[in-house]
């Protein structure tokens, strides 16, 4: 995923003449550091949720049929599709498959709120069509199960997109790859979707209320969740498209109402924030170009961010191909922040790719003294100098080690920043693959990695130096936790000052801890 792709969700907008009053809204987007979710650059593949069948007729293994110019919906599915056979992340098919199509912005802006709502909405939308689909779901093929969802959702959760069309052009998908027989069965299905949505609002959670976006519900012409008064986690899980083990988890510290906002921020589009290069020009500058150029932007909380409006290719905005700003969300900028490098000083950064707080690093160095980059991923470690290069910055090293971080340079440091591995819960938005690849093992896991990092960067400090410790994660096991037992084994280790982000207030979730060595 190169630079220009990466930060907050994407908003979407509007494709058409839809239901008034009260939008479905869905929205989609990239992250700013490790798209997608799970370990990042070395982590595991994702778990296929069905293989009993293979890929439909009309194309390669896990592809349909090619063709030079495809409208949104084609390039959506064919993504779906791509990343069900595969073990890529789903914004790396999306961006394949949207250069493949030659897509305009608008349709490409469809294509993304279709990919990655229908992934990130996959519970709710599986729940809808157990009640639409007349066959069990273990007698739909896999791909034809993927189609109605795709359809489900446009019916369901997208803004602006009529029941005609959205029922019409995804049953034509069916004949697009080869599979006439499909096209009656899911004709029937989505009408019996398009009958279940109504019109109406819902004060709050009940059977009948589908949660849409910004804490509103639609209300169902029937009951098709569990009753929160009864199965309150049932609800969550379903109603909001979380996996049951985390909405478990998460009930341990959060009431029924904070679940349901954590909820509603997850499927919830925000707009993209960038980053201002302070060293190529200043906030006020940018945004002056950007309101000369009818981009709808504004300042954000810290002093670089600013927060765009309206959507927009960031590789064709004013002040990109400059180096002025990169995408990152207010949380990651906090970071680099709170570890403060100075000019002259010798930093690392851990788990460094694809840069984005890398560069950040050497912008508060004001491009003096020296930064070792470092990740497991040597291919995306090699989007450190490209992103760098654009950037203006030329203090910045790289080296590849190993994910527990057994090779890192010696140092020593003056200050590091581990952005470490981890399950990805506070971004759960942003990311749409991140939900439904961690699993309950994978934590144990995660926070062993974690220390093993944190424990090498202890010992590659000089005495007095500063180490942020930081993820995007909401879990206690991956966070203080972690913290706690590597200054239980570096006794010289000191925490200063620890932050946990919570999800909505402002910004994406994660933690960060300032230690002293």
């Amino acid at each position: 995923m190169n630079e220009s792709q990466q930060g907050g969700r994407a908003g979407g907008g509007n494709y058409g003449r839809g239901r008034s009053g009260g939008g479905r809204s869905g929205g989609g987007g990239y992250g700013d550091r490790r798209g997608g979710g799970g370990y990042g650059g070395g982590g595991r593949g994702p778990r296929r949720e069905d293989q009993r069948r293979g890929p439909p007729r009309g194309g390669p293994y896990g592809q349909p049929p090619r063709f030079e110019q495809r409208p949104a919906r084609q390039v959506a599915l064919a993504t779906l599709l791509a990343a069900a056979y595969s073990n890529d992340y789903v914004n790396e098919h999306l961006d394949r498959e949207c250069e493949r199509g030659e897509l305009p912005s608008i349709e490409r802006r469809l294509a993304t709120e279709l990919a990655f709502g229908v992934v990130r909405r996959k519970n709710t939308l599986d729940a809808l069509l157990a009640v639409a689909v007349t066959r069990p779901r273990e007698n739909v093929e896999p791909a034809l199960w993927m189609l109605l969802r795709l359809g489900a959702y446009q019916l369901a959760l997208c803004d602006g997109v009529a029941d005609y069309a959205a029922t019409s052009e995804t049953v034509e998908l069916g004949r697009w790859l080869g599979r006439d027989d499909w096209t009656g069965f899911a004709n029937g299905c989505l009408r019996s979707v398009a009958r279940l949505i109504t019109e109406q609002s819902i004060d709050g959670p009940s059977p009948f209320a589908l949660p849409l976006t910004g804490g509103r519900y639609r209300r169902l012409s029937q009951p098709i969740f569990a009753d929160p008064a009864e199965q309150p986690l049932s609800y969550i899980s379903k109603a909001f498209s979380l996996p049951h083990w985390l909405v478990e988890r998460w009930s341990e510290r959060f009431d029924f109402d904070e679940l349901c906002r954590l909820g509603f921020w997850f499927n919830t589009p925000s707009p993209l924030c960038l980053r201002v290069n302070r060293l190529r020009t200043d906030r006020d500058t940018l945004l002056a170009k950007f309101a000369e150029a009818g981009i709808t932007a504004r300042a954000g909380e810290l002093p670089t961010s600013i927060w765009l409006d309206s959507p927009t290719r960031i590789d064709q905005m004013p002040g990109f191909s400059e180096g002025e700003f990169v995408v990152q969300d207010e949380s990651a900028q906090q970071a680099a922040e709170f570890l403060a490098p100075q000019p002259g000083e010798t930093v690392l950064d851990l788990c460094a790719a694809p840069g984005t707080k890398t560069t950040h690093l050497a912008e508060l160095m004001r491009n003096e003294g020296r930064l070792i980059a470092t990740d497991s991923s040597e291919s995306r470690l090699q989007l450190v100098p490209q992103n760098a290069e654009r950037l203006g910055l030329s203090i910045i090293e790289t080296a590849v080690v190993t994910l527990e971080g057994t090779n890192i340079p010696a140092g020593p440091f003056d200050a590091i920043l581990i952005d470490a591995p981890c399950s990805n819960t506070g971004v759960l938005g942003k990311r749409p693959d991140a939900r439904w690849r961690i699993q309950p093992d994978d934590l144990e896991e995660l926070s062993r990695i974690q220390l093993l990092l944190l424990l090498a960067a202890a010992d590659r400090l000089k005495p007095g130096g500063r180490i942020v410790f930081s993820t995007c994660s909401i879990e206690p096991d991956e966070n203080a936790a972690v913290v706690e037992a590597a200054c239980h084994f570096r006794p010289k280790l000191k925490i200063v000052e620890q932050r946990e982000l919570t999800p909505g207030q402002s910004s994406d979730g994660g933690f960060q801890c300032l230690l002293r060595g």
